[in-house]
């Protein structure tokens, strides 16, 4: 079978290589789960600290002395992103989001009967969201036609807008049980529920003045990229504790995600209008369409092995924690592949071979090791005061080689900073927290430029870097009800 080899697949290959996708946010420690452990950061690593540790290291449940709930969420959440020189030089971009942020409710059921009995703990939370819009448009006077076609200036009108909408849920059971009294063995079994919308669109025209003697009326490129799909996956967490002396330490490990089921959609549309391919001006100008739609996709989402430290140790009234997770390496997969189906109009036995090629949603994840150290400041019996800070390290990569769609946008590494107060009333624990984040990329890739577009580059502009910032501030509540515990205790 001959390849396809034809100025419009060339052109629109250039045109989605150009403009490869920007999605999800890549980060596995952006969000954190539990009162104090959300706070501190990983300390039910090595210690038993609150209901989240069926989700942090299933193998603390062993410590806990009695049952108990907890319901705590991140209340409050304010970010903005700046993005300067973002779509060209000078046109700088924002988003900024005011939210209520995701809850968690967890709890643990202590049998009675004896010290050796398994502990068992649940939960049910989000585990990873992200919502991101980014718009811009320029209207401006621009010599983007030859002028034996069209004398003087032409209006250039052109408009971005990159939308991204993630959602994930997860349900986690696990036990955790004492192997001695200085070791503890814990277990868990995690089930994701993931669901991300993605659009992006770009448009850009060149447009003759009337009267001007213009023989080419209008040029131009538009472009319209969305996908949608869900992924229903599972993975096991083991644990270990270990008291020794005045230290504890806590080991994890965590398996791959294993798929369950899912499906994916794809809708694209990218046109070239009255465009030429070559300097001679007497090659005729043509239009050139690529249309279709891809449904009930196979979803493909990977997780790598995951391995976590933690330790701790108290000085008076002081107790100090750190830990470091690290993250295995995962070779770059598709997510959705509408395989050899029509895409590029009109459609032959040929083209439709590189479908795949133009519209895949693929992913990467590097070797990731993020680390933190916290301190729990016991003022009182049932006064705490908390203290954190960690990493947050992305896990993909821009990959201009590469055609198809990258899932990541949030290529930054983020900084958290984390202060806290625990109050105990009776049967009751309150918790309530702040946390700031700041991340900084000076050589952030500009998706298109509107600073100097010209023919030659379908009038995306010559494209180079930017500098992006993202900071934030969250406001984070708890509150724990324990079973069996009253007011006089």
């Amino acid at each position: 079978m001959k390849l396809l080899s034809t100025p419009s697949l060339f052109t629109l290959t250039l045109l989605v290589i150009s403009l490869s996708g920007l999605a999800q946010d890549n980060h596995y420690a952006w969000m954190q789960f539990g009162s104090r452990n959300s706070i501190l950061n990983n300390a039910n690593l090595s210690r038993f600290e609150d209901q989240s540790a069926v989700i942090i290291n299933p193998a603390t449940l062993s410590e806990a002395t009695q049952s108990s709930f907890n319901f705590s969420t991140n209340a409050v959440g304010f970010n903005t992103i700046n993005f300067k020189n973002g779509l060209g030089e000078g046109f700088t971009i924002k988003n900024s989001s005011l939210t209520i942020l995701p809850s968690l409710a967890a709890g643990v059921i202590k049998p009675k009967k004896s010290e050796k009995d398994m502990v068992i703990g649940y939960a049910l939370y989000t585990s990873n969201t992200d919502l991101l819009n980014f718009s811009d448009r320029v209207e401006s006077k621009i010599d983007l036609i030859n002028e034996t076609e069209s004398p003087g200036n032409e209006n250039y009108l052109a408009q971005y807008n990159v939308n991204t909408n993630l959602d994930e849920l997860s349900i986690v059971g696990g036990i955790g049980w004492k192997l001695s009294p200085v070791l503890s063995l814990g277990i868990s079994q995690n089930f994701i529920y993931r669901a991300q919308e993605y659009a992006q669109k770009f448009s850009a025209y060149a447009l003759a003045d009337q009267g001007s003697g213009a023989s080419v009326d209008l040029t131009g490129t538009n472009y319209d990229y969305y996908t949608k799909y869900f992924k229903l996956a599972t993975f096991t967490k083991i644990g270990i504790v270990a008291s020794l002396k005045e230290w504890n330490l806590g080991l994890t490990l965590s398996t791959p995600a294993l798929g369950i089921m899912g499906q994916g959609y794809i809708l694209a549309d990218m046109s070239l209008s009255n465009v030429r391919l070559s300097e001679d001006l007497s090659q005729p100008r043509r239009n050139f369409l690529a249309n279709g739609e891809f449904d009930k996709l196979k979803v493909t989402y990977k997780t790598p092995v995951n391995a976590a430290l933690g330790i701790n140790r108290s000085f008076g009234k002081v107790r100090l924690y750190g830990s470091v997770s690290w993250f295995g390496n995962i070779n770059a997969y598709n997510i959705l592949d509408p395989g050899d189906a029509a895409f590029l109009q009109p459609p032959s036995e040929d083209n439709v071979l590189y479908t795949n090629k133009l519209l895949s949603l693929w992913s990467i994840n590097h070797t990731v090791i993020n680390g933190s150290i916290a301190a729990d400041w016991a003022i009182r019996d049932d006064y705490h005061l908390l203290f954190s800070f960690r990493t947050d390290a992305h896990y993909s990569e821009f990959d201009k080689q590469r055609q198809g769609f990258n899932t990541s946008i949030k290529q930054w590494d983020n900084y958290h900073l984390t202060i806290g107060a625990q109050r105990n009333f009776g049967w009751s624990e309150w918790v309530v927290g702040l946390r700031y984040n700041y991340a900084k990329n000076k050589d952030y890739p500009q998706p298109i430029s509107f600073t100097d577009p010209s023919e030659d580059n379908f009038f995306r502009g010559e494209t180079s870097t930017g500098t992006i910032r993202s900071t934030g501030l969250q406001l984070m509540l708890s509150y724990t009800f324990t079973f069996g515990k009253t007011a006089e205790e």
